[in-house]
């Protein structure tokens, strides 16, 4: 049995030898941390450390700005690096240790702007320059592949949030809806072509939504705004999906989407990761509240792998009910953070893999 095929079948649960092993990576002074603990430097740390983690091929054309803005270094002093993007977003980062930038400014502060930002990065009169004249022989690459196939079906709120930040994102669905609308239609017109070249060439396994539409209290639109300019577009994709086979999604936010979860069920998004249980999403009561319907990725509290064996134990044991029962891919809850020694993060390994096992 494949790698493949054991995360379709643990998705729809079914039976399998083992669950497949999904790994998150870690940050760059998590790394460096692990290098002052031992890590050789000149090593793949999954082939160091003996494992294979289930691989995503992500086929999507570009479905973001085209063409993106050149990112670029602005300036740098003793204590940051400022940076532009390629959504022409400037943010702060820290030399000496990781975190989230700061973001500073963004170039969308307005209609008006967001209206020459889709004019000049977002059309869609030309959609053959978003494939590529290599774009057909990767698709067909990848279905020769181990790998899970997975399809962007949308990336609404991150695409504006990027655009504009979360502040001025939020006045604009009331101030402009008209053009947040727009851009929405303009993405939702670039995935549906996606979908409808894809399906002639490769079984798709998945389709992707990536939005960190939430923070640790809630969604970042309300719900009613979320049902009315982004909702349908998910559904647009996920009836496509439907008429061609495809039943599984693969939902990325951070925070606690709870809120939305009903509605993404009504369209047939059904899953969430990474599950960041300091935002309440913990995988146990997520079954409880939604049943089999949702599938989980992720869920493994970062905060209490760093604590050592016998916290990472008790995660473990926490989760292991959803283990052997399926629809659910155990994972760090997002990224390996630099608390997390390197001798508890192999101790992790070994006991999530040892979980992973049926019997």
């Amino acid at each position: 049995m494949t790698d493949k095929e054991r995360f379709l079948r643990t998705m729809r649960y079914e039976e399998v030898d083992r669950r497949p092993l999904h790994l998150v990576g870690p940050w760059k002074f998590t790394l460096d941390r692990w290098y002052a603990e031992g890590l050789p430097r000149d090593v793949d740390l999954n082939e160091y450390l003996g494992v294979t983690p289930l691989k995503l091929n992500n086929i999507s054309c570009n479905t973001w700005l085209h063409p993106p803005y050149e990112p670029c270094v602005l300036r740098e002093d003793e204590e940051f690096i400022y940076r532009r993007d390629e959504y022409g977003r400037t943010a702060r980062y820290f030399k000496d240790h990781d975190s989230m930038p700061e973001w500073i400014d963004f170039p969308v502060k307005n209609g008006e702007d967001l209206r020459r930002v889709m004019d000049e990065h977002y059309r869609v009169d030309d959609l053959d320059e978003r494939f590529g004249p290599d774009w057909e022989d990767k698709l067909r690459a990848a279905a020769t592949a181990d790998n899970v196939i997975l399809i962007d079906g949308g990336c609404y709120y991150w695409t504006l949030r990027s655009l504009a930040g979360v502040e001025t994102a939020s006045y604009l669905f009331y101030d402009a809806p008209e053009l947040v609308d727009e851009l929405f239609e303009r993405y939702c017109t670039v995935v549906t072509e996606h979908l409808r070249r894809a399906v002639k060439l490769v079984r798709i396994d998945v389709v992707g939504f990536g939005e960190d539409i939430a923070y640790k209290n809630g969604p970042l639109i309300s719900p009613e705004m979320f049902r009315r300019l982004i909702l349908p577009r998910y559904r647009k994709a996920m009836d496509f999906a439907h008429d061609h086979g495809i039943d599984l999604t693969w939902y990325d936010s951070d925070g606690d989407v709870r809120l939305l979860i009903p509605d993404h069920l009504s369209a047939g998004v059904n899953s969430v990761a990474p599950c960041e249980v300091a935002a309440g999403m913990v995988p146990t009561e997520l079954r409880k509240q939604f049943g089999r319907e949702l599938r989980i990725i992720g869920g493994i509290d970062k905060r209490e792998v760093a604590k050592g064996k016998s916290a990472i134990d008790a995660e473990i044991a926490r989760n292991r009910p959803l283990i052997d029962e399926g629809g659910f891919l155990p994972a760090i809850d997002h990224s390996v953070s630099s608390d997390i020694s390197f001798d508890n993060y192999r101790y992790y390994l070994d006991a999530v893999q040892e979980a992973l096992k049926c019997s």
